[in-house]
C-alpha cells in the first residue's frame, strides 16, 4: 500500500518530464532530421559552415573561461570563508550567493546596462570621479568581455554554493598538523586540500560551463548579435528575427544538447569520484 502510494506521488512529475522535456526533445530532433524527401542529414551539414563552427568556438570560450575564473573566485571565497570561522557572516554569505545565482536573465541585462553600460551609473561615476572613460578605453558592455563580467556576476555565486560542501569537509586538525610540522601554507594546498578538493571542483566546473554554455536571454539581451553565440544563433532561427528555419535552429539545439550532456557526464563522473573518495576518508578516519 505504502509503495502504490510512493509511485502516485511520481506520476505528475513523470507527467511534467514527458510533456515539458521528452516530447520536446523527440519533436526536435525529428525535426532537425527532416528533409525534402524523408529524414536528411542536411540541416547537420549545414551547420559546418564557418558561421555555426564560430558561434560554438565563441560560446565554448565564453563558457570556459566565465566557468574557469568563477571556480578559481568562488573556490578562494569557499576556502576563506571556512577559515573564518563565523556563522553571521557564513549565513549573509550564502543567502547572497543564492539569490545571485538565480539572479540572470533579463533582470540580470537590465541590471548590468544600468550599472556598465554607456550611460550607467558606475560609468558615469567613474568618469566623474577619478577622469577615467571606460568607453574610451574600450570597454563594451555587448562585447566578449562584457558578457564575461555579466556571467561571472551569477557563475561565482554558484561556484561558492557548490563548492561549499566540498570545503566545509576539511577538518581544521589537518591545517594545524601541517603546520606543527613546519610545513608553509603552499605545501598545505597543494598536497591536502587540491586532492580533496579537486573532484569538486572539476564537478562545478563542468556544471557552470553548462549553465553558461546554455544561457541565453542574457546574452541576447546585452550583446544581441554583436556577438556570435549559439543560442542566440537558434532564438533568431526559431523565432524567425531573420530568417526562419526550424530546421536549421533544431539541428543546432540537437548540438547544444550533445556539448551540454558531455558536461553533465563529466559533472556526474566528477561527483561520483567525490563521494567514493569522501567515504574513504570518513573510513580511514574511523
Amino acid at each position: 500500500m505504502r509503495m502504490r502510494a510512493g509511485v502516485l506521488l511520481f506520476i505528475p512529475i513523470l507527467l511534467f518530464i514527458l510533456i515539458f522535456a521528452i516530447i520536446p526533445a523527440v519533436g526536435v530532433i525529428a525535426v532537425s532530421f527532416a528533409g525534402v524527401h524523408g529524414p536528411s542529414l542536411s540541416m547537420y551539414r549545414q551547420t559546418f559552415a564557418q558561421q555555426y563552427l564560430n558561434a560554438f568556438e565563441m560560446t565554448a570560450s565564453l563558457s570556459l573561461y566565465g566557468s574557469l575564473i568563477a571556480v578559481v573566485w568562488g573556490f578562494a571565497i569557499t576556502w576563506s570563508l571556512w577559515r573564518v570561522q563565523v556563522p553571521w557572516l557564513q549565513k549573509m554569505l550564502m543567502a547572497v550567493s543564492s539569490t545571485m545565482a538565480n539572479f540572470a536573465g533579463l533582470p540580470l541585462a537590465v541590471a548590468f546596462m544600468a550599472t556598465l553600460g554607456t550611460s550607467g551609473i558606475l560609468t558615469v561615476a567613474i568618469n566623474e570621479l577619478f577622469g577615467v572613460n571606460l568607453t574610451a578605453l574600450g570597454w563594451n558592455i555587448a562585447s566578449f568581455s562584457g558578457l564575461l563580467v555579466a556571467y561571472l556576476s551569477f557563475l561565482t555565486p554558484l561556484a561558492v554554493i557548490l563548492l561549499l560542501p566540498a570545503v566545509s569537509s576539511l577538518q581544521q586538525e589537518w591545517e594545524e598538523a601541517v603546520f606543527t610540522l613546519g610545513a608553509p601554507l603552499a605545501t598545505y594546498l597543494r598536497r591536502i586540500v587540491l586532492p580533496i578538493v579537486f573532484p569538486s571542483l572539476v564537478s562545478t566546473l563542468a556544471l557552470l560551463f553548462a549553465n553558461a554554455f546554455s544561457t541565453y536571454v542574457t546574452a541576447y539581451e546585452l550583446a544581441g548579435s554583436s556577438v556570435n553565440l549559439v543560442p542566440i544563433l537558434i532564438g533568431y532561427m526559431v523565432n524567425g528575427n531573420v530568417s526562419m528555419n526550424l530546421g536549421l535552429g533544431d539541428a543546432l539545439a540537437i548540438e547544444e544538447m550533445v556539448v551540454l550532456g558531455v558536461a553533465v557526464l563529466l559533472y556526474l563522473i566528477a561527483q561520483r569520484r567525490s563521494l567514493v573518495g569522501g567515504t574513504g576518508r570518513r573510513a580511514r578516519a574511523a
